[in-house]
């Protein structure tokens, strides 16, 4: 999640501060962009700076260059004038739309390099900034790129403030693409494993009134209990903007808050028990990451209890260890005897018992792994390569004895 940031974040700021000029001529776009009413000429002169900006495009290969073509490109969509948008927007926004489509084909056609992947990224990031439902249905087909920046950028401008207004919209052929463009961002939602795009996923499903977005929201929710029951949710920050996707979904749909407000128990419940039962072995980043969530998200609970008053961040004031965190916890959500409070103001449960009774507590997160140090092995002797020796031992014979000889008398 770090390195995608870093590397989203040096785009951001080639477009803000990459200066506004480019080679492409805008002295006539800009005549046409103060007029108050348009000529049919006027069109001719748009389609001309569009033609001739998505050529430059193309051939540009430094990224900072695009990035700057794109700028201008985007501060020529609008008129200068108020009522002389109400030509101007549909007639650039119809042109840009061929452009990109055709853009997108000719960027289609390149090998695979890097030159293909920062047009096709530039590309996307401009769909995002024009922010029109036409244009953004190109990035549909870059929802399941390999490259996480690409996929980024295509999710992203489909579930922006601005595309989620217009597919709420009450026309036919908005449903149909509101329709359409969920069921695709679901396809996405249950093989998706950057944090990033789950966010703008479940953003996504948390505004749009499309009734499928309940399924991209659980697909999202399982994925997370998932990796928290086996250990291995690593950026617990992300699930700040997913519990506040649960609670947004639940007032904009009031036929979903039930399964809503399963869902925010559920991951709820995980992320405060990860603090508990890892309270010893944790880091600290994770757990402040942790303590974060508890205390942020608990700001969301007077949406589905109206009562409640911060207990949980009260407890974790309070000191003591985890037991009065897990108290709180209780009281909220629920034991294995008596249901918690979030349950019995919306009226769901956590699935049935083996004996089919009711479950009235959320799962219980196993312990962490404790890794075994790995075993050490015994050296083998290798077996000697030496020859055995044929040679018949020799026996050693015994010293004679040193005697001394006698002195002869002397007659």
């Amino acid at each position: 999640m770090r390195n995608i940031y870093i590397v989203l974040c040096g785009l951001v700021l080639l477009s803000v501060f990459s200066p506004v000029f480019a080679a492409v001529n805008t002295a006539k776009i800009d005549v046409v962009r103060n007029k108050e009413t348009l000529a049919e000429a006027d069109t001719a002169v748009i389609e001309e700076f569009l033609s001739d900006a998505f050529a430059e495009f193309v051939a540009k290969t430094d990224f900072s260059d695009i990035a700057t073509l794109r700028a201008t490109i985007v501060s020529k969509s609008t008129s200068t004038i108020e009522s002389g948008q109400i030509q101007y927007g549909p007639r650039f926004i119809a042109t840009a739309q061929k452009e990109i489509s055709s853009t997108f084909q000719k960027i289609n056609a390149l090998g695979e390099g890097y030159h293909k992947t920062i047009l096709t990224t530039n590309l996307l990031i401009l769909v995002n900034d024009l922010a029109n439902i036409e244009i953004a249905k190109a990035a549909l087909d870059y929802l399941q790129n390999p490259n996480i920046i690409v996929r980024y950028w295509a999710v992203n401008s489909l579930s922006n403030d601005n595309i989620i207004k217009q597919l709420n919209y009450d026309s036919e052929e908005n449903r149909q693409l509101a329709v359409e463009i969920t069921k695709q961002l679901l396809a996405l939602a249950q093989t998706e494993q950057s944090s990033d795009i789950l966010i703008f996923l479940a953003k996504f499903a948390s505004g749009v009134k499309q009734p499928a977005a309940n399924d991209i929201l659980t697909a999202i929710a399982q994925k997370r209990i998932d990796l928290y029951m086996g250990w291995k949710a690593n950026d617990e920050l992300i699930e700040e903007s997913i519990l506040q996707a649960f609670a947004d979904r639940a007032k904009t749909d009031s036929d979903s808050a039930r399964l809503m407000a399963k869902n925010f128990a559920i991951l709820y419940s995980l992320v405060i028990q990860k603090y508990v039962v890892g309270e010893q072995s944790l880091s600290e980043t994770s757990r402040t990451n942790l303590v974060s969530v508890i205390t942020q998200s608990e700001k969301l609970l007077p949406s589905f209890i109206p009562d409640w008053q911060d207990a949980l961040k009260r407890s974790l004031e309070k000191g003591g260890g985890g037991a009065t965190l897990l108290a709180t916890h209780d009281s909220l959500l629920g034991t294995s005897s008596v249901p918690g409070k979030l349950p019995t103001a919306l009226g769901f449960d956590y699935g049935k018992n083996p004996d089919g009774t009711v479950k009235t507590a959320p799962p219980t997160l196993p312990k962490p792994a404790v890794e075994k140090p790995p075993v050490e092995k015994q050296p083998t002797a290798k077996p000697s390569t030496e020859k055995p020796s044929t040679a018949k031992p020799q026996t050693e014979k015994p010293q004679a004895e040193n005697k001394t000889p006698k002195t002869p008398k002397t007659p």
